[in-house]
């Protein structure tokens, strides 16, 4: 498990999250509210609970195809 940060998302999505991967990406995809929500990795940290965590800037939105 990995553990990021999101920041600049959509109200409600921002925060910390969990990765189910042994690597760390250099793009995350979250679904919220029927939408796919796009997320870079920034470069930088935030130290959440002694831990730094690396921050994932969101970057645009695309509609989840039925």
């Amino acid at each position: 498990m990995i553990t990021i940060a999101l920041e600049g998302a959509p109200d409600g999505l921002e925060g910390v999250r969990q990765l189910a991967r042994a690597e760390l990406p250099a793009t995350v995809v979250v679904a919220y509210y029927g939408r796919h929500q796009h997320f870079e990795r920034t470069g930088r940290t935030v130290r959440i609970e002694g831990r730094d965590v690396p921050v994932f800037r969101f970057t645009y939105s695309t509609a989840i195809a039925e």
